[in-house]
């Protein structure tokens, strides 16, 4: 048998339940509507490219015709006229290329959301519904047509549908009497997202669809309950993009209870996957929001991986070396385990004193210093285990290409390592003019003068 997959239809995002655009959903892709003054600006470039078209005509062939008019006989009076071939010639050429921009300007507002005083203004024109192109017919004939209609009354027609309609729009989009018409609604592309720029679109649609319902739900509590759980219980071990990663219990254990004190508190030994540094050391690390409390680390370490409870190492950055530089700190990736059954600790990373001064700048224009280990980069960064001292930089990004823990650029025995942390759209590192993508995991020594590709942003690398 042979599957066949109906493609035909397409579905529609951002409508409510009555097939209505949402103006909601267009604000979360970062669409923003035009301002009402460039948009008479542009009509007025348009409506002056017009009159200059038309000067042959209204400085040489009116005047002739205006004069045959007067006459007793205008037939007589124009072909007497010794200028009549000029008069025809001038009319011809402003009929043909009044004809030339109008029909250019539909095609252009039809194919491609823009005309010529739109795009000398930074405003493109989508359709309502789709935000995608307008077409031809309804978005831009239709349109004009009813534009045109409007100057059928002189002055009163012109100034109720294209100055007045739009204060009328329920929605408060700036749509007119013509916008309705032709389900369109223009769009301002300088300070808002360009709808025609097919990446930057499909990412803000991906985001809106996924990762804002991903950033309402909670995740679940990495703290394990000191109260034994059912058999098949799920025991957390650390957090990811996608969620909570964890092993399974095989059976229901006793709450294991740290040894020498009354009042330590009781917790399953998987706790000590959440944070390493603290169960050896008996202290939260600075810095690390993954930090357990004191006595749960201390319990932890005393009481080890209770029997019938099989534990299941964190999954962090894959153990790859560097093309160039230096090997990756030990907080990059986890270390070997010390014996079976417990989990690998990794080394904190510490700061050489020696080390240059490092600025990231973006291309905002702000700046960043590379402070003690390093930095961990995104829109909501969260530290892994072995994370340890790593400044937390959330970044602003409207378009939501960086992920919320994109990149970490570390400090150690005097170079500089970036590291791409598994990021949706990916990392690259410009160097003499070439570009290279940075493998997820794997460190790359940066120097002064690279320039870091993250998603759509970049950031300039200054050393020294």
């Amino acid at each position: 048998m042979i599957w066949e997959i109906d493609d035909s239809t397409h579905t529609v995002e951002g409508l409510d339940g009555r097939g209505r655009p949402r103006p909601e959903y267009a604000a979360s892709l970062g669409l923003r509507m035009a301002p009402f003054g460039r948009r008479v600006l542009a009509t007025s470039i348009e409506l002056g490219i017009l009159v200059v078209l038309q000067l042959p005509l209204l400085l040489v062939s009116l005047p002739v015709l205006l004069a045959a008019a007067a006459s007793a006989d205008p037939a007589a009076a124009l072909t007497e006229a010794g200028n009549l071939g000029l008069v025809i010639a001038c009319t011809a050429a402003s009929s043909a290329l009044t004809t030339a921009f109008v029909v250019l300007q539909l095609i252009l507002h039809g194919r491609k959301g823009t005309t010529v005083g739109k795009a000398a203004t930074g405003i493109r024109s989508v359709n309502v519904r789709t935000l995608e192109r307008p077409g031809f017919w309804r978005g831009a004939v239709v349109r004009y047509l009813v534009l045109g209609a409007s100057f059928l009354v002189p002055l009163v027609g012109p100034v109720l549908v294209i100055a007045c309609s739009p204060l009328f729009d329920p929605e408060r989009r700036g749509r007119g009497w013509a916008d309705m018409a032709g389900a369109t609604w223009f769009v301002d592309v300088r300070k808002g997202l360009n709808p025609y720029d097919v990446k930057r679109m499909r990412i803000a649609r991906k985001t809106a669809a996924t990762d804002l319902a991903d950033e309402r739900s909670e995740l679940p509590s990495l703290a394990t309950s000191a109260v034994a759980p059912a058999s098949g219980a799920y025991i957390p071990v650390t957090r990811s993009s996608g969620g909570v990663v964890g092993a399974p219990r095989g059976e229901a254990q006793p709450a294991t209870t740290a040894p020498g004190g009354a009042g330590a508190a009781a917790v399953a030994p998987s706790a000590a996957a959440v944070d390493p540094d603290a169960a050896g050391a008996g202290a939260p690390a600075p810095g690390n929001r993954a930090s357990v409390h004191p006595a749960v680390a201390s319990s932890t370490a005393a009481a080890g991986p209770g029997p019938g409870i099989p534990w299941t190492p964190p999954r962090l950055l894959p153990d790859a070396a560097p093309p160039a530089g230096p090997p990756l700190p030990a907080a990059a990736r986890p270390a070997a385990p010390a014996r079976p059954g417990q989990p690998p600790v990794a080394a904190p990373l510490v700061a050489d004193a020696s080390s240059p001064a490092v600025v990231l700048e973006l291309d905002t224009g702000a700046r960043i210093a590379l402070p003690g280990a390093g930095i961990l980069i995104g829109r909501d960064p969260s530290p892994a285990p072995g994370d340890n001292g790593l400044t937390l930089v959330p970044i602003e990004d409207p378009t939501k290409s960086i992920s919320k823990t994109h990149l970490a650029l570390l400090r150690t025995g005097g170079a500089i390592i970036a590291v791409d942390r598994a990021s949706t759209n990916g990392s690259a590192l410009i160097r003499d003019g070439a570009e290279h993508s940075l493998p997820p995991g794997q460190g790359v020594t940066v120097r002064s003068g690279d320039t870091l590709l993250l998603g759509d942003r970049r950031a300039l690398i200054r050393i020294g």
